[in-house]
This record gives C-alpha cells, structure tokens and sequence, in this order.
C-alpha cells in the first residue's frame, strides 16, 4: 500500500481533531507510535501540514504516541462529521497521553495537548485507514519545538513547569497557556494585575452526546463544576476564585466540546502552603547529668590524721 505524509488538523481543546485535505502526494511510511513530526500550531482550526516524520533527536513540535485503523464506513475524513471524528478519537485521552509522557499520576491538566490526525483525501484514496494521536507542547498560541522525545523532556522538566497558565483572565477565542507566573504584589486579590495568571485545574468533556445541549445547559453545567473547583483550591485572600470556559454552539461545531475551569495561580499556591505540614518545634537542649560513682563499701576508711 502506497503510503503518503500530508496532514491536515482540526484543533480542540482537549484533543485537536482532523480532517483531511487534498494536498500533493509525498511518499512516506505508515505512523508509528514514537515517530516524530515538526508542524505548527494554528488557530482557529483547521490546519494542514505536509510535514513528514523526522528524526526525534531534530527539533520538532509533535510526538505520535497512538496510532489505529478505520473502518471503511468512516468515509473520506474531509467530509466526514465533527462527531465522527470526535468518536474515532475517543482512544486519545489525557490519560492516555500522560501515560505515554511517563506522568500517569498527573492531576492537574498540563500544557501538553493532543493532536488527532487523519489522512488525507488522496491518502484515503489511495487506501489508507489509519488515524494517530500526537501530543505537543503549547506555548502562548504556538507549539514549542523540543529535542529527544517527549517522555524524556518531561522527565528532565520539573512538574510545575508544565502547570497551564494564562495571563490574563481565560479566553474561549485565543486560548493562550504558558507557563505559571505569581503575582508580584500581595494585593493581587484586592487588586488584580491586567496579567493575574489563572491555573487550569480542570478539563472535561461536557456530555458524551454529540448533541450540544444548549448554552443554558452548558452554562449551567460549567458553573456547576468549575464553582466546585474554586472552593477545592480556595486559598486565604477573599476573591471570587474560578473561572469557566463552556462550549458554545459555534464551538461545538468546530470539536470545542470541553468544560475548562481556572483558579488564581496565587490562590492555588495559598492552597499548597495551607496542605504544607507544619514542621515540627526543635525540642530545647537539656543538661545531661553528671554520673555519680557510688562508694565502695568494701574500702578501707581512711586513717585519722593525728593530732601535733
């Protein structure tokens, strides 16, 4: 079977699903889990990108860390539904991802997304069945560029590095994360900054369905939730605590099916210092007595001094 590279991607935000488009026809072998691609990040969705796999100790944006095969029934990827596509990828998971980066136990959502590609019109047609997920760093609006693999990144990066942050209060348009910053000022929660970093802790699908529910339903849902994740991180300062990110109708057509929920990244660390264990006082250095020896009751007592 004849086998060609060029891609085409329908971002979301949980995983970033695609679609096919005719594009010219570069041979290449089929995906393979551990092979890696360098492709850009571009918004709003879709993308295409002829990018074919390359050595993974070459900069590059993305990992393949999944890959299966559709049915024939799928249909041209380039026409098929959101929903089908959204069904087909149901397989790549933060979890399954996680698992493949080495950070199975991860709580808090990262910035590390997954990619869900397609083939192509014209690989379809050539008989090409396979979808695969890849997972990328995102950095602001764009994807970062990493040398070695992803699971070895991860592991040389510390933990809270990873944490998704915005700067700003949370956009459903732009959708921008970087890395965590605290606030400069102690104020920040009678005061926030224009730049107050809001944590994602939390992204869900909002239903299985692939109707969307309406807007009241998915607000209602998103309050629901996220307002439960602000009082889990509420740290000491008074301040309204979460944020929500629901989908939309447009959205929902576009794969935006998630409910995303922020705290401030402040309020988070006020949160850890109040988990944090108090350490124990120093117990005060007491005297050690001095040892008494006992007499010996066996010796002789010692003769009287005579008198001049």
């Amino acid at each position: 079977m004849r086998t060609r590279r060029p891609l085409a991607v329908l971002f979301s935000t949980i995983a970033v699903l695609a679609a096919g488009l005719v594009a010219p026809a570069v041979v290449s072998a089929e995906p393979l889990v551990g092979a890696c691609f360098d492709y850009p990040m571009k918004t709003p969705a879709p993308i295409s990108s002829a990018a074919p796999a390359i050595p993974c100790d070459a900069p590059h944006t993305a990992e393949t860390y999944f890959v299966r095969t559709l049915p024939d029934a799928f249909g041209t990827p380039s026409t098929s539904t959101v929903s089908a596509r959204t069904v087909a990828a149901r397989p790549c998971t933060t979890r399954a991802m996680n698992a493949y980066l080495g950070i199975p136990t991860r709580v808090l959502p990262s910035r590390f997304l997954t990619v869900v590609v397609f083939p192509t019109d014209a690989q379809w047609s050539a008989g090409e069945r396979w979808m695969r997920c890849d997972t990328a760093l995102q950095l602001g609006i764009a994807f970062t560029k990493i040398t070695g693999t992803a699971a070895a990144f991860v592991a040389a990066t510390p933990a809270e590095t990873l944490n998704a942050c915005t700067r700003g209060n949370p956009s459903p348009v732009k959708n921008a994360l970087y890395p965590c910053t605290p606030p400069k000022r102690k104020d920040w929660a009678i005061n926030p900054p224009k730049d107050l970093n809001w944590l994602k802790v939390l992204e869900q699908p909002l239903t299985s369905k692939s109707k969307f529910p309406g807007d009241n339903a998915a607000i209602t849902a998103a309050i629901k939730i996220c307002q439960k994740q602000g009082k889990v991180y509420k740290g000491v300062q008074k301040y309204p605590g979460w944020w929500r990110i629901n989908p939309t109708a447009s959205g929902w057509k576009k794969g935006r099916r998630t409910i995303q929920c922020f705290v401030p990244y402040a309020q988070y660390l006020e949160h850890l210092a109040k988990l944090a264990p108090t350490p124990a006082p120093t117990p005060s250095p007491t005297a050690t007595p001095v040892p008494v020896v006992p007499s010996d009751p066996a010796a002789p007592s010692p003769s009287p001094t005579p008198s001049a």
